[in-house]
């Protein structure tokens, strides 16, 4: 599909809603902003932010790699024409077709974080290259992702003694900072802690080479005073990698989801109910935490915008924002400021290229955000006034 600009997208009373759109050439920048940013670094987006197949073929044809978490994303990944050695898999635990489908793909190399992996990776897919993940601080982050996966220090050099031995071949660490991390000092606090282990590691005879630095890398149009730049990140990174590392040309992975596509996806929505409820008014969508906006159930309020040639003339009104579904937890945002708003209005929420229709399902029958690619630059600049 050819795309358009978004602002004459959104003005057509036609656009069916809920639709997701997507500015496939601000992604490419993106891309392109992170290879700059990471001199020698290696990008391996994250599909699980966004499985859409057209973003996959992006990266696999600006000769990017792919981080995937399941069977599913694997053959996404390989029918968008990525080769094994284009593809990683951090997610920790992971079924033994999945092991076994990856390995005769050749895939790069999976990660590990308890005996019980390594056992499993030894057996399905025999002398697979495995790289351990650290537990790191996510102080700091939107959401903290600490405590299901990742090991300490002394565990994960019990880790590569153990895949040794089981016959596959440990080559690095890696570790994720936590969702939208908003802390500089969590990168560099984490790359310090893999040079000491990087060096332990050394003196039991580990050839350690890669060093992956996960996700968590923000995005965001308006909340650019809490927002770390990318440059930021980049120059503590890079900093730390030659400070700490104890190898003068690591392999470094980075692992970007909601940092690659975030910034690039509108949802636009419809009012389709209101109600006061007491003294406060409710306003019902055609999406909600459901079919879209499952990460406003999570701390990611959504960053919205009125789209009427009026909305600077009306009065601004406290209101609570709630999905279609019969679910009393359906419930976007609460206690909010907002234009007045009325049935049939829209609204546009912007940041929303990552961890939409990756998280929604059709319940009650409601439909999960049809994509649109446009161009939608010139719109988002246009909506911040």
């Amino acid at each position: 599909m050819n795309t358009v600009r978004m602002d004459a997208v959104i003005a057509d009373p036609s656009l069916t809603t809920p639709s997701l759109v997507l500015d496939f050439d601000q992604i490419s920048q993106t891309y392109d902003a992170f290879v700059d940013t990471f001199p020698g670094g290696h990008v391996f987006y994250a599909v699980k932010a966004n499985a859409n197949p057209q973003i996959i073929r992006l990266v696999v044809e600006k000769g990017g790699g792919l981080e995937i978490a399941s069977l599913a994303e694997l053959e996404l990944s390989l029918a968008a024409g990525a080769t094994g050695q284009q593809i990683i898999c951090s997610n920790p635990i992971k079924n033994p077709t999945f092991i076994q489908r990856m390995h005769e793909a050749g895939v790069y190399a999976m990660v590990v974080d308890s005996t019980y992996e390594v056992d499993k990776v030894a057996h399905y897919a025999p002398g697979m290259r495995v790289y351990v993940r650290l537990a790191v601080d996510n102080q700091g982050s939107v959401l903290p992702l600490a405590g299901k996966f990742g090991v300490s220090g002394e565990e994960a050099l019990d880790l590569f003694d153990q895949a040794r031995a089981h016959g596959l071949d440990p080559i690095g660490l890696s570790f994720h900072v936590g969702s939208q991390c908003l802390n500089v000092q969590n990168w560099v606090n984490a790359i310090r802690a893999c040079g000491d282990i990087w060096q332990q590691a050394a003196e039991r005879g580990h050839d350690l080479y890669m060093l992956d630095i996960g996700g968590g890398f923000p995005a965001g149009h308006y909340h650019t005073a809490t927002i770390p730049t990318l440059d930021a990140i980049g120059a503590a990174v890079m900093g730390a990698v030659q400070d700490y590392v104890p190898l003068s040309n690591p392999m470094l992975i980075l692992e970007p989801g909601r940092g690659l596509v975030g910034e690039s996806g509108c949802l636009i929505v419809s009012v389709v109910g209101k109600a006061k409820r007491g003294q406060d008014t409710w306003l019902y969508l055609d999406a909600g935490v459901f079919n879209g906006l499952m990460e406003s159930f999570e701390g990611f309020p959504p960053v919205m915008r009125l789209l009427a040639a009026d909305a600077d003339l009306r009065s601004m009104t406290r209101c609570t924002l709630a999905g279609p579904s019969c679910d009393s937890c359906d419930v976007v945002a609460r206690h909010i400021e907002l234009p007045e708003l009325h049935i049939g209005d829209r609204l546009v929420m912007l940041d929303a290229g990552a961890y939409t229709n990756e998280y929604a399902v059709a319940f009650n029958g409601f439909p999960i955000p049809e994509v649109v690619p446009v161009n939608v630059r010139a719109a988002v600049e246009l909506l911040a006034g």
